[in-house]
């Protein structure tokens, strides 16, 4: 099942676009009449699908010319197209793409790969995309050689900038671009919904009973965490996180420590309606909160976070 999750979950494999639909016509008419900026920085929500519509967007570039164009009305991508058979084998030379479901900075290593490839000219002189996700997670070394790159971009050069604020941003890097906010609204998400669920043939409850407390993209992703990790929904709080942060210890998975804070979340949310201590709640929280993100930022030892953890057994139970 796994591999084939992981398949699905990409992208790169969202042939239809749900929402997005005014912005996606702004970034055509931008770069219609030679306006679009060079460097883009495209913020919002990890999961509401940035990624996906910045994916639409070139291949609606890409296949303009071709047997399958991009279906502009419908926001849909011919699979038909070449272009986008070459973007999702990886063969597109107008294309380079930092970044994963499993989700992590940049390192300085890989903006220099990209700066080796602009040592050739874009294929045909047609235009060339530079995709980073997660740019908020740049150490200071990898954004100042990414800052160094977009100082002069070439005519055919575009950078888009993905920031799932997950932190704030390093202030020189943001200056550089120009900014377009997402967001999903609640009926998009709805159907954004409606759509993965369809997509991934399952009715679960959990996906509706959560649809509130996070965003379709991350929501499908951690309903197939906990399957691929065969979690029992009547297991206990503790037991949960110690499978899903040893988990992450073994295969290196980011994506579980965004579904042990969702987890706690809701678990403290749940807390909350029962207990009249809410200050010593909250203050629990947001040391459980505080613990996963050292623990993703600054590599802590996974037995030292679950150790810390079982000091908190009487609230994760």
């Amino acid at each position: 099942m796994s591999n084939q999750i992981t398949d699905l979950l990409h992208p790169m494999n969202s042939l239809q676009l749900i929402g997005f639909n005014e912005e996606f016509g702004k970034f055509i008419n931008l770069y219609d009449k030679h306006k679009l900026p060079k460097v883009i920085l495209l913020t919002g929500d990890k999961g509401i699908g940035k990624f996906t519509f910045i994916f639409h967007f070139i291949n609606y570039i890409i296949s303009a010319n071709s047997e399958h164009p991009y279906n502009k009305k419908n926001f849909l991508i011919n699979s038909e197209n070449f272009g986008y058979k070459r973007l999702i084998s990886n063969t597109e030379q107008n294309f380079n793409y930092i970044g994963s479901l499993n989700p992590g900075a940049a390192s300085i290593e890989d903006i220099r790969n990209i700066k080796k490839s602009f040592y050739k000219s874009s294929l045909n002189n047609l235009s060339r995309f530079t995709i980073l996700d997660d740019v908020e997670l740049l150490n200071i070394n990898a954004a100042n050689a990414l800052l160094k790159l977009i100082e002069e971009p070439s005519s055919y050069d575009y950078f888009i900038l993905i920031n799932n604020k997950k932190r704030d941003m390093i202030s020189t890097l943001k200056s550089r671009s120009l900014e377009f906010k997402l967001f999903l609204d609640n009926n998009y998400k709805s159907k954004t919904l409606d759509f993965l669920k369809n997509k991934f043939n399952t009715k679960k409850n959990f996906l509706d009973k959560y649809l509130d407390t996070t965003t379709p993209g991350l929501l499908i992703r951690f309903y197939c965490l906990l399957d691929q990790l065969k979690i029992n929904e009547n297991e206990d709080y503790l037991s949960i996180i110690k499978k899903i942060i040893n988990d992450c210890k073994k295969n290196k998975n980011l994506i579980n420590l965004d579904l042990a804070i969702f987890l706690i979340d809701i678990k403290f949310s749940l807390l909350s309606k029962s207990n009249n201590n809410t200050l010593e709640l909250l203050d629990v929280k947001n040391e459980l909160t505080k613990l996963f993100f050292q623990y993703r930022n600054f590599n802590l030892n996974t037995d030292a976070v679950i150790n810390k953890l079982e000091s908190y057994s009487n609230y994760v139970r």
